[in-house]
Formats: structure tokens, sequence, C-alpha cells
């Protein structure tokens, strides 16, 4: 492992961690509160599972964090088929089942007031939010976009006939498409619109359908080369870069492009620098390892935002709208997964989790609590999903007993959990492992 992925991993690991560690917490305190309020008696609350690190007792609980961080449980009296119990009154198989359907449902309750709460905090705080523009700024080479004839600058209308409301949903929907041809609207020089068939391309590393556009973002000055024109024409880390001889630069790539065609003839170069506009002129070197004219800066990318601030109703119907759109896209990704449109490997396991955690944060506090409620929902939408030793098979079930006024016999109820814990094992194995595998310094 190189240096910078030691560093890496000493970064991701406490805060991907903490992450993780409040979401299980979040769930697990609804199912405990709910426990609590209906009677029943609650032996463990535990963060991870395994060894008990810290524990500590208060009244009929233990509280403890354990050493497996990856996820976490409440050991209610009475709860499993294993547990003979006493028949005592504070057992949960001795509450009335809607009592006990409370209990199920608190979980992943919980996630959900919490993803609702974070969200709805962001926008009456107020957050940076991308300009609504479709413009296409970047077409990768031999992408489907290219494929399709989309151009730099097209400007995409609609998707599959339904108007696309930014890129981030653009790229839901074409990973959603699993490589089968999807009509594209585009308009092109703000006035010709037309119709190109686009067939989306499998990421063989993600298991997911892209399309291979970007769009436009403000350029900006990343880092500046040592003994390059850049350097000697006042270039700073910072700066963003309007336009090279009067024409508007779209793209890193495009500036790339730009530098490169002067042919080492100097050219001047826009850019904003403390909300003051200034053009350096430049003349271009020859780079002997790449036999490309660069200036000497490493161009980085910013979507350009705003700033947007709702008021308390505002902030409620888009916290819902947010969240009720991240729990269809769960539902989108396992149906897609289900008819082959999307490869399992798309599926994160708890290191890729903690990892995009770690990631979000590093890019800033609003991308990380955004985050943080999208890992809620998903969390409450997987756990309420009506398979066996998730909150919804116990909610499946209570519902069996309902109908049949007694419970599944404890034979069926062993080999349901055992062929679910089965699947669910082999499943977290292996989505652990393609989260091994996409480290980016673990085959170096």
């Amino acid at each position: 492992m190189h240096l910078t992925g030691y560093y890496s991993l000493l970064y991701q690991l406490p805060v991907g961690l903490i992450g993780l560690s409040l979401m299980v917490f979040v769930h697990e305190f609804g199912h405990f509160i709910v426990a609590k309020r209906v009677g029943v008696k609650v032996h463990t609350f535990s963060i991870g599972f395994g060894k008990k690190l810290i524990k500590w007792r208060r009244g009929d609980t233990e509280y403890c964090i354990s050493a497996i961080p990856f996820g976490g449980y409440v050991a209610m009296a009475g709860e499993s088929p294993d547990d003979g119990g006493y028949g005592n009154t504070d057992e949960f198989r001795m509450r009335p089942i809607p009592a006990r359907l409370a209990i199920a449902v608190a979980g992943p309750a919980a996630n959900l007031l919490f993803a609702f709460v974070i969200l709805f905090g962001l926008y009456l705080y107020g957050v940076q939010e991308p300009k609504t523009s479709m413009v296409v700024g970047e077409v990768e080479e031999g992408s489907a976009g290219e494929k399709a004839g989309i151009k730099r600058g097209d400007e995409i209308l609609a998707l599959n006939g339904s108007p696309v409301k930014g890129w981030e949903e653009f790229m839901q929907e074409v990973a959603m498409q699993g490589g089968h041809p999807v009509p594209v609207k585009i308009r092109r020089n703000n006035s010709l619109d037309t119709t190109v068939q686009m067939t989306p391309e499998m990421n063989p590393k993600f298991g997911i359908a892209l399309a291979g556009l970007t769009g436009e973002a403000d350029v900006l000055v990343a880092q500046v080369m040592p003994g390059k024109p850049a350097e000697a024409a006042g270039l700073k880390v910072g700066d963003k870069i309007l336009s090279v001889d009067g024409i508007r630069i779209p793209s890193a790539m495009a500036l790339i492009e730009m530098v490169n065609g002067s042919k080492g003839e100097p050219i001047k170069l826009a850019l904003v620098r403390d909300s003051v506009q200034q053009v350096k002129e430049i003349r271009p070197v020859l780079d002997e390892g790449t036999k490309r004219f660069i200036i000497g800066i490493y161009p980085g990318v910013s979507p350009p935002t705003e700033l947007v601030k709702r008021g308390v109703v505002g902030a409620m119907k888009l916290s819902l709208q947010k969240n009720g759109e991240s729990a269809t896209l769960v539902i989108k990704t396992f149906s897609g997964i289900l008819t082959g449109k999307i490869k399992l490997k798309a599926l994160s396991g708890p290191i890729g989790i903690v990892q995009m955690i770690a990631g979000s944060l590093r890019q800033s506090l609003q991308k990380f609590l955004e985050f943080m409620a999208l890992l809620n929902t998903n969390l409450a939408v997987l756990n309420i999903l009506p398979l066996a030793i998730t909150d919804g098979g116990v909610v499946v079930f209570l519902l069996l007993e309902a109908i049949r006024r007694r419970p599944l016999s404890l034979t069926t109820q062993h080999v349901i959990n055992r062929v679910g814990f089965s699947f669910f094992l082999l499943l977290f194995l292996f989505v652990t492992f393609q989260d091994i595998i996409r480290i980016p310094w673990f085959l170096n």
C-alpha cells in the first residue's frame, strides 16, 4: 500500500465509522424507545456486533459499543424463536400484535424522521444548489453520448420523453437504462431541437450504465506548476478562468485543448480573482512528456451554484420531496438488479459506505449532511422490504400471525431465518469484496 493509501485510510476510517454509527444508533434507538414505551424489556442496546468493548448498565438494559462497527442491535426479552421465554408480559412475543408491529417499524421510521430533519434544517439554513443549466460541458471520447452525436454546447431537454431537472437526475435515469437505447432530446445552437438515440454503456467496474456526458462547470486553477508560464504570469490557485482569446471555457478539457491548439502562440486568459476580472497573456510551452503545449496548471472544476434559502413550509416540502426521491431510487435500483439493467456490483458494502461518508465530508459539510440523509432513507427502505431477518420480514411474520390467529411454527421460522441469514451473509461478503477491489491502492 502506498503512503497515500495509509493517509486516506487514517482519514476515512474514523469519519466514516462515526457517520455509520450515527445512522445505526438512530435506527436502533427507534426500536429501543418504542419497545420501552410498549412495555417490552430490553436486555441489550448495542452499536456494533461481536465483543463488547465498552459497556455500562442502566436499569434492566446493558448499553455497549462492540468490536465490529458495521451495524448494531437491540436484544429484547422473548424476541428470538430460540428464546423460550417465561411467559412474562414484558416479553416481545407476549405483547399484542399492534405493539410488536410498532416496534418493528420504529427503526425505519426513526431513520426517515432523521433524514427529514437533516434536510429540513439544511434547506432552512440555506444550501448551495447547482444552477439549472443542462448544457453539455464535456463529451467523453468513445462514450455513449459521443456515439449518439451529442456535442459540447448542446442543451439536454429531455430523457426518454421526460424533462430532466439537473445532471444528478439525468445520471440516475441513465444508470437505470442498463445498456438499452433511450431517446435524448437536445437543443443545438440555441435554436434547433432534435432527438437522438443514445445507448448508455455499462461500466464494468461499477455495474451501472453511463452516458459519458458532464455539464458545464466553472474552471478553476487547482495547482500551479513551478517554473512554467502560468507561474511567471502570476496565476494562483483558486483563479476562475473565463475564456481563452475571448472564447468561453465550458470545461477543463476544453481549456486543455485550446491551450494545446495554440501551437505555442501567446494566448489571453480572462480570469476572475477575488471578484475582480483580469486578463493574463501567456505563451504555452511544449511539454516533452506529453508532446502537448501547456501553460503549467492543473485545472479543476466547480459546477456553478447559487445560495438558496427557504422558509419553513418550503424547507418541509423539499425535504419530503428529496427523501421521497431517495426512497424511490432504492426501489428502482433493486428493480434494475432483478431485471438485469443494473449489475449487483453496483451495490456498496460497509467499506464503500465508510469511504463515501468520508468523501462527502471532504467536499463540504453540506454534502456530508445530504449524504447522511440519503443513507438514512436507504436504510429505512431496505429494512422495511419484506425480506427474512429485516424489519419488513418481522412485519410479514406478524401479519401472518394476525391472519392465522397463531404464529408460524418455530421450525418454519428457523428455516426462513436461516435462509435469509445465508442470503444476506453471501450478499455482504460479495459487496465487501467489491468495495475492496475498488480501492485505488488495492491493486498497486
